[in-house]
């Protein structure tokens, strides 16, 4: 574990201004460090040190590792101690590979023609009566974290398993499967509760909160190519996306000085034209 700072406002005499005194917000952030590897797996947790590290008081150190307790990240055992039990997976936002470089890989569980609907056409821009269903699970440290179920034109013959059992990830998915260049993505996330057959594919209880996603996926040249419902373990996976700043062309160009802190020599002094008299600013209306 990661060796805290020197000094703790309390050992100094000071208040808790300025400290962590909410549960949530050290649950946060020992979940944060645990996520980034600041916190070793199998680290042990002292409550004292973690007091120190964020600044807290015990009850909130207390109420935050009993909470990750409950959720499975950590295990507490009396007389013994707290150490940390799993990391979650960080998975892209809109791929099925994981960006801490682990390996996800698919199963397939099912595939089938199905009669196409209203949705399907409209987002895929096709006309055909069938479309093709194929449902797979997502696989990462040798157990299942998630299931997709995805639609896309018949006229895609190749087999699934093709991509069983290999690192997955979309660009791949796209190249070998579907034969065409990647293109962009548009993403929804929600949650929903797992029904019975979920559950079981996804080793839960009926009704427990799942991670749900929905993915449009289109070619390099902006065609529709596959729409796909994916739902994940909640205690599993974490959704991750990275924004690199680069396009700044929507930012409105920046005030350089705060609103309301105009100085008077900043401030632009009304000129009136020749041959007014000098008195108050006219007003329109």
């Amino acid at each position: 574990m990661t060796a805290p700072p020197p000094h703790h406002p309390r050992s100094r005499g000071g208040s808790a201004r300025g400290r962590q005194v909410s549960s949530r917000r050290v649950r946060d952030l020992v979940l944060a460090s645990i996520r980034n590897g600041t916190i070793d797996i199998d680290a042990q947790l002292v409550e004292e040190d973690l007091m120190i590290m964020f600044n807290s008081s015990r009850g909130s150190v207390r109420a935050a590792l009993n909470d990750l307790s409950e959720a499975g990240v950590v295990i507490r055992r009396p007389r013994v101690g707290t150490r940390v039990s799993r990391r979650d997976l960080g998975v892209a936002l809109a791929d099925i590979s994981d960006t801490g470089g682990e390996q996800v890989e698919i199963q397939v569980t099912d595939q089938c023609i199905v009669p196409t609907f209203p949705l399907i056409r409209s987002r895929l821009h096709i006309d055909d009566d069938v479309v093709r269903l194929v449902e797979n699970s997502f696989i990462a440290r040798g157990e299942i974290i998630g299931m997709r179920s995805a639609y896309f034109s018949p006229r895609f013959t190749a087999d699934p398993n093709m991509l069983g059992g290999k690192p997955i990830s979309m660009a791949r998915t796209l190249a070998e499967f579907f034969g065409v260049a990647p293109g962009g993505a548009t993403v929804s996330i929600g949650a929903e509760n797992a029904d019975e057959r979920t559950a079981r594919l996804l080793d839960v209880r009926p009704g427990e909160t799942l991670l749900s996603r929905e993915i449009l996926y289109t070619t390099a040249e902006g065609a529709p190519l596959e729409i796909v419902f994916d739902r994940f373990r909640a205690d599993r996976i974490r959704f991750e996306s990275h924004l690199d700043g680069t396009d700044v062309t929507w930012c409105p160009t920046p005030n350089p000085t705060p609103p309301g802190q105009e100085s008077p020599a900043s401030t632009p002094i009304p000129q009136r034209s020749a041959g007014t008299p000098p008195g108050p600013l006219a007003q329109s209306g």
